[in-house]
């Protein structure tokens, strides 16, 4: 059994030394593998795979897979990327150059927090009005801004009663200082939030399962 980590360009630079990771070729894509191991599902092992995605993704394009992806054999790997061979091509035009970043949003006055519950239904339309209108505020003000610094967008529902807005972003490799920048100018921006960003990360949110 070998699990599977990424699917990249072929040929590729020097594969990192964190596990005993091979490619598998088929033509100019590559699927990138180590022997499995047998383990528990843990905190400890998921980071483990991200700490190889990502060290994967320092010198490469990707497509990054998700834990716990096995295939039998380097053959198998093979008729893996040979069912696919053109989707997983214009994925990897898709994010090439680019990282994934990730942000999000919240509000620090508890006065404007938009609260879950409602007892009637007329309590639940003006509780959604309240979500819409919180949302459209802080897509107006933060989000068009980073959109435009960003090849692409994955936007995702916001956690109540806090968040305002989670959001991840294609972003160009030599971009993320000034996406990072940005952030930092509309959080000065805006005190009435506090706005997160993670990454560089692999784009896995722009990646089709």
């Amino acid at each position: 059994m070998i699990d599977l980590y990424a699917i990249t360009a072929a040929p590729g630079p020097p594969l990192p030394t964190v596990v005993p990771l091979h490619a598998v070729p088929l033509g100019d894509i590559a699927a990138i593998c180590a022997p499995a191991e047998e383990r528990e599902i843990t905190p400890d092992t998921l980071w483990r795979h991200e700490q190889v995605v990502e060290a994967l993704m320092e010198d490469r394009d990707l497509l990054p897979v998700r834990f716990g992806t096995r295939l039998d054999d380097d053959a198998a790997a093979a008729r893996s990327l040979a069912g696919r061979r053109a989707e997983f091509k214009r994925a990897l035009e898709r994010v090439r150059g680019a990282v994934e970043l990730s942000v999000r949003a919240v509000f620090l006055d508890t006065a404007r927090r938009v609260e879950p519950t409602a007892e009637t239904g007329a309590d639940y339309l003006r509780l959604k009005r309240r979500i819409t209108a919180a949302q459209e505020t802080v897509a107006s003000a933060v989000h068009e801004p980073l959109r435009a610094l960003a090849r692409a967008h994955a936007l995702r529902a916001p956690r109540p009663p806090a968040e305002a807005l989670r959001a991840a972003y294609l972003v160009e490799r030599d971009a993320v200082g000034r996406f990072t920048g940005l952030v930092a100018q509309l959080d000065e921006q805006h005190p009435e939030l506090r706005l997160l960003c993670t990454g560089p990360w692999p784009p896995y949110s722009f990646v089709e399962p």
